[in-house]
């Protein structure tokens, strides 16, 4: 799965692959579509609570990327939020003749 939040007013993209509990999970911090910070975790071999949704999992990632990289966010009380619109994909195609359109 490919798709972009929005937390605490800032725009991260989340790249997930694998199955729920046992993914591989990477956030991006988009500004101007721009990719800025990025942080991740397997979840198969890191320590987490594999019964959290990805929802979850992408707030724990956001909030210890917005530590270490000091990012002072538009607005710091704001939940988490899926933007909504056209999915990139849900998984990544083997061929062209399975991309997304």
């Amino acid at each position: 799965m490919i798709r972009e939040f929005k937390y605490k007013g800032e725009t991260f993209r989340v790249n997930a692959h694998g199955i729920p509990g046992h993914e591989e999970v990477f956030i991006i911090h988009l500004v101007d579509g721009e990719e800025l910070g990025e942080i991740s975790i397997d979840r198969m071999t890191e320590e987490n609570d594999t019964n959290a949704p990805i929802e979850a999992i992408c707030v724990m990632l956001c909030d210890k990327l917005i530590t270490e990289q000091d990012i002072q966010c538009a607005d710091p009380t704001a939940a988490f939020v899926w933007v909504e619109g056209r999915r990139v994909r849900d998984v990544l195609p083997s061929n062209d003749a399975a991309a997304v359109d």
